[in-house]
Formats: C-alpha cells, sequence, structure tokens
C-alpha cells in the first residue's frame, strides 16, 4: 500500500499520456506524432515509466511495439484518468462568460476552402476574441477526445454523447465554367465535353461511381482527391464535374442543363447531407455555442442558395 501512495505521488498524466498513445498507435513514431513530440522524447519516457513502475509495458518489434500483460492491465485506469481530466477542462470552460479563446472545427476541405474559410471574417468581426483552428481532413477526428470541437460531417453519428443537426440536403448537378457550359448547350451526351472526377482513393463517393457508371474512361481527363483542384480545373474550363448543387453558386461556376435522361440518372443519386456535430457537453461553453450558431447560419444560407444557371 505504500508503495502504491509513493507511485501515486509520483506518477505524472503526462507519463500515461505516454502510455495510451502507444497502446492506441502501435508504434513509437505515431504515438510521437500524435503527442507532439520527437520519437526519442517518447522512448525516453517510455523507459523511464517502465523504471519506476518496475515492469515491462512494451515489447519492442521490428513493426512496432506490442503490449505486455502489465500495459493491458493499466491501460483501462489511464483511459479513466484520460476522461477525468476531459471532465475538469470541460468545468473550468463552463466559468466562460463571453465567446473568446480558441474552437477547432473538422471539416472536409472542399467545405473549408470554399465555404468555410472565406466566411470567417464575419464571424470575428461579431466575437474579435474567438480563434479559429481548421483541420481539413476527410477522415473523422474524434470529438470525445478533443480532437476537434465541432465538426460538419456528411453523415450522422451513430454513436457517441453529441448533438447533432442536419444544415442542409442537396441534390447534384454537372458543374462547368460559364463559357464552357454556353457552348455545350444542353448535355445530352456524356461523351461530348471531358471530365474530372475523384482519384481512387475516393471512388466509392457517390459522385465518382456515376461518372464511372455514366462516363467513359477516356472522356475522363483528370482524377485527384482534391476538391479544389477539381474545382480549379473547372474553372479553367478543362471539363465538367458532379457536384453538390450549392457548389454552382461559387464564383465562376454554373450548373451544366441536361438532357432528360442524364438529369434523371442525377436525381437518382442519394441526396446529399451536411450534419453539424459537437459533443453535448460543451454545447453550451459560451464559444462553442457562438460557432454553433453561426456554422449554422453560414451553410444554411451558402449550400441552400440556388445554382447559378
Amino acid at each position: 500500500m505504500q508503495l502504491a501512495s509513493e507511485l501515486a505521488k509520483t506518477l505524472r498524466w503526462d507519463d500515461l499520456k505516454v502510455l495510451l498513445a502507444l497502446h492506441r498507435r502501435g508504434s513509437l513514431k505515431q504515438a510521437a506524432q500524435e503527442l507532439g513530440v520527437n520519437i526519442s522524447t517518447i522512448s525516453r519516457r517510455l523507459a523511464a515509466l517502465e523504471e519506476l513502475l518496475g515492469a515491462q509495458l512494451f515489447d519492442r518489434t521490428p513493426d512496432g511495439v506490442m503490449p505486455t500483460a502489465a500495459a493491458e492491465q493499466l491501460v483501462p485506469h489511464a483511459e479513466e484518468m484520460e476522461q477525468a481530466a476531459v471532465g475538469f477542462v470541460h468545468g473550468l470552460e463552463g466559468f466562460e462568460v463571453e465567446p473568446e479563446g480558441v474552437v477547432r472545427i473538422t471539416a472536409p476541405p472542399g467545405l473549408v476552402d470554399h465555404f468555410l474559410a472565406p466566411a470567417l471574417v464575419e464571424l470575428l468581426q461579431t466575437h474579435p476574441r474567438l480563434r479559429i483552428q481548421i483541420v481539413a481532413s476527410i477522415g473523422y477526428a474524434d470529438l470525445t477526445r478533443r480532437e476537434a470541437d465541432l465538426a460538419l460531417r456528411l453523415m450522422r453519428p451513430a454513436a457517441g454523447d453529441f448533438v447533432a443537426t442536419r444544415l442542409v440536403s442537396t441534390g447534384w448537378c454537372v458543374l462547368g465554367s460559364p463559357a464552357h457550359a454556353e457552348a455545350l448547350g444542353e448535355l445530352r451526351d456524356p461523351a461530348a465535353t471531358r471530365w474530372i472526377t475523384w482519384g481512387e482513393d475516393l471512388a466509392h463517393l457517390p459522385d465518382a461511381r456515376w461518372l464511372a457508371t455514366h462516363v467513359e474512361r477516356e472522356r475522363v481527363v483528370l482524377e485527384t482527391s482534391s476538391m479544389t483542384a477539381q474545382i480549379e480545373a473547372v474553372r479553367t474550363g478543362l471539363g465538367v464535374m458532379v457536384a453538390p448543387l450549392a457548389y454552382a453558386g461559387l464564383r465562376d461556376l454554373v450548373a451544366v442543363p441536361c438532357g432528360k435522361e442524364l438529369a434523371a440518372s442525377l436525381a437518382a443519386l442519394p441526396e446529399g447531407s451536411l450534419w453539424l456535430v459537437g459533443h453535448r457537453a460543451l454545447r453550451q461553453v459560451p464559444r462553442i455555442a457562438a460557432v454553433w450558431s453561426w456554422l449554422r447560419q453560414q451553410f444554411e444560407v451558402a449550400l441552400a442558395q440556388k445554382p447559378s444557371q
């Protein structure tokens, strides 16, 4: 009991962060990236923790690290401490009166580049003491572990202590530059123009699947995982792309009129939804509430506007 008491005085929360990062990531390199330190620091902290506990926590292998029985026994307790630390921070945030401080938002890159970032000036004019961090990622940040405070997602979360609201549902269009759309007229035959689409890593998306079904391979002149690259290529007149209707409201972009058959096939695509998601415990914190309200207003207007013709 005395030993446990001495350990409790000596053990630091930073040490347990190393334990959790290594257990979750399985390598020194990835754990170092998660914690924002170098590999040598992780290795040194792990060695110090193992010495303090008098037990080996991980077996080093050429492919990474493997948790020992001792680590597996300790991880649940470390996770409880992690949740307690998050709860402590939530308690502190409850003291906030005016919207101020950092709000971390995660969203798909296309939304960040063309809808979110260009409009931030309005938010900060209203709440000048806010600071915004944006994680532009197709992958989902973990809100529970505070990788982000708010998320713009294409799907509603299926589990977790979250609040979520659907900002908008939108259909699809063929997107082109004004000059190219005018030259095409009504698009009946997909072979009448060149096409731009997602790269192989995102070929599972609905618009990419539609294009793979309706457009001959040789008519595809650009594949890229970047939404912004697709849009900029369309603006130059390189070709057309399938996109949510809201993008047709952006500068130098229009919805290309489609023939009856082509329009019907686009209408058969599932509607794209955009969800605003946040952790329930943070929802009423002033800075989170302010950004939540602003995001609702911003995207409900931007994504629901009628596209240019």
